[in-house]
């Protein structure tokens, strides 16, 4: 990430991100607190949209401020690959970052725990189940926008992001199926 300059002054890099949800925005505010910079700023920002409506808003709302780079933050869930093709044609004409997984966000939480098989299948029942195993409380998601639950996973970030890099290296193919996470670049890039 290059940071800009002005004279002999370093400006701080300015990110925006766009959440769909609650469990990510408390996640990335966890990790903006962990990785502190001096270079880089980011703000969080959760709008309860997903995938298209979500890119939509984060360009309507970033254009009122200026922000170096705008990223969105969502699940697949039901997307269909056309719609998914949508949403990444128009971020890229607006220039936004995409950052997703496949089925759920929960698949980059389970991430932080254990190694994740390119070749299975993780519904959102089985990550929710797998997720009440690792954090140790049941029904995960009554639970999964409560910050003293979420905010813990982030300090094993780097456990995620390895994790991540070798399941989605071990794909057989270049489509999105679950599982699928690209959050670990997001990060690696980001902080």
């Amino acid at each position: 990430m290059r940071v800009r300059q002005q004279g002999n002054r370093t400006l701080r890099k300015t990110i925006l991100i766009y959440c769909e949800g609650e469990t990510e925005r408390i996640y990335f505010e966890q990790l903006r607190i962990l990785k502190r910079s001096k270079m880089v700023s980011v703000k969080i920002k959760n709008v309860k949209r997903s995938a298209i409506k979500l890119a939509q808003h984060a360009y309507r709302d970033s254009s009122y401020q200026y922000f170096d780079e705008v990223w969105i933050v969502f699940d697949k869930d039901d997307l269909t690959e056309n719609q998914l093709e949508e949403v990444n044609q128009f971020c890229g004409e607006k220039g936004i970052h995409i950052a997703y997984s496949n089925e759920a966000f929960e698949l980059w939480l389970l991430l932080h725990f254990e190694e994740v098989e390119s070749s299975e299948k993780y519904p959102r029942a089985v990550l929710n189940d797998k997720m009440e195993q690792h954090l140790g409380v049941s029904r995960y998601f009554r639970h999964k926008a409560d910050e003293s639950i979420i905010a813990p996973i982030a300090l094993r970030h780097e456990v995620a992001i390895k994790n991540c890099t070798d399941m989605m290296a071990l794909r057989s193919t270049e489509s999105r199926d679950n599982p699928y996470c690209n959050i670990h670049e997001m990060i690696r890039y980001i902080f």
